[in-house]
């Protein structure tokens, strides 16, 4: 079963991996991605997990899937006042797409946030072209919150950038 093959865990230092930057630099799993357009190597990387795990505002987990490391999520901008926060994710492991676990994976998120954050609103952004990534939000209760109309200039054309959220 699936759920019994699948965590969260807390990222460290020593996390850093040349799978991970592999993922990044791979135009298929970072194509929706802010930064798909930054070259990332060993270094720039270990420095963004440095500054990451510093940052009281973020909180930066592996996905696991059979004990081996298959992506990354993030929780940022944490309000502990407002009791909300935003969440990204990659699953860089392409074999592992269109199996369920990105649901999976954020089903435990939402579990963790509302448990041990005590927060009672998560959102997240994405491109309206991601459909993926909708749907994978939809499946765990997330509804359209909010619409940027022609918010990205891709490939010669104006995209819509869509939040969603999920509220307690």
């Amino acid at each position: 079963m699936i759920k019994n093959l699948i965590k969260l865990k807390k990222a460290t230092m020593k996390d850093l991996s040349i799978s991970w930057i592999k993922w990044l630099n791979d135009k298929e799993v970072n194509k929706f991605s802010k930064k798909k357009n930054k070259i990332h190597t060993y270094q720039s990387q270990k420095k963004y997990l440095k500054e990451t795990l510093a940052d009281n505002s973020k909180l930066l987990f592996m996905l696991i899937y059979q004990k081996k490391k298959v992506g990354t999520l993030l929780i940022s901008k944490i309000s502990k006042t407002n009791k909300h926060c935003e969440i990204s994710y990659l699953l860089g492991e392409k074999k592992l797409w269109n199996k369920g676990l990105g649901t999976k994976f954020i089903n435990l998120i939402i579990r963790y946030i509302l448990k041990k954050m005590k927060f009672n609103k998560i959102y997240a952004g994405v491109r309206s072209d991601n459909s993926s990534s909708q749907k994978i939000l939809k499946n765990n209760n997330f509804k359209l919150e909010a619409k940027l109309k022609s918010h990205f200039f891709v490939n010669k054309k104006y995209l819509d950038y869509y939040i969603f959220s999920f509220r307690k």
